[in-house]
């Protein structure tokens, strides 16, 4: 009889340890890392962020010279078009905001390497732009006239929309 009993609780407990699993041991990151202070995986370093070459075809910036912008007021909800020519600046009324026109493409389309325009047709408007306010960081991205709300630009006061490309 004690060796049955003896028999049974060493069974139990092997089969006790045996479902004891071993902790995972986190990597040791420094103190103040940032994926220790948020939870997070750390950012891929800008480094090795790549910024894809922008490459007008000469149809197209024989074509398409200017765009169509609409700045908004969003405080008296009082939009304005302007017309502006690719390569050229605007100081936004009431505001110490300029913006830069970098590039239009008609028919927008991005590569692994690069970001084109697959045709001289307005099937995708998209134009580069570059927004600057003193105090505040540039923003430079892409303004879609048929998607407005794709990466828009974010701003308290003012909205930017695209309306499209002027041609010859």
């Amino acid at each position: 009889m004690n060796r049955l009993l003896a028999v049974i609780l060493v069974s139990s407990l092997v089969f006790s340890f045996a479902g004891c699993k071993k902790k995972e041991q986190k990597p040791q990151l420094p103190p103040g890392h940032p994926s220790i202070e948020s939870g997070m995986p750390p950012a891929m370093p800008e480094a090795s962020k790549k910024e894809r070459a922008v490459v007008v075809p000469k149809k197209v910036k024989a074509t398409w010279t200017s765009v169509k912008l609409v700045i908004e007021d969003k405080a008296s909800k009082t939009p304005k078009e302007y017309t502006m020519a690719v390569g050229s600046s605007l100081a936004v009324p009431n505001t110490k905001m300029t913006i830069t026109v970098l590039a239009f493409l008609p028919d927008f389309k991005m590569g692994e390497k690069d970001i084109t325009s697959a045709s001289d047709k307005p099937n995708n408007p998209a134009a580069q732009v570059l927004i600057q306010e003193p105090g505040k960081q540039d923003w430079k991205g892409w303004l879609f006239s048929l998607q407005p709300g794709i990466h828009s630009f974010p701003h308290e006061k003012v909205g930017i929309k695209l309306v499209g490309g002027v041609s010859k």
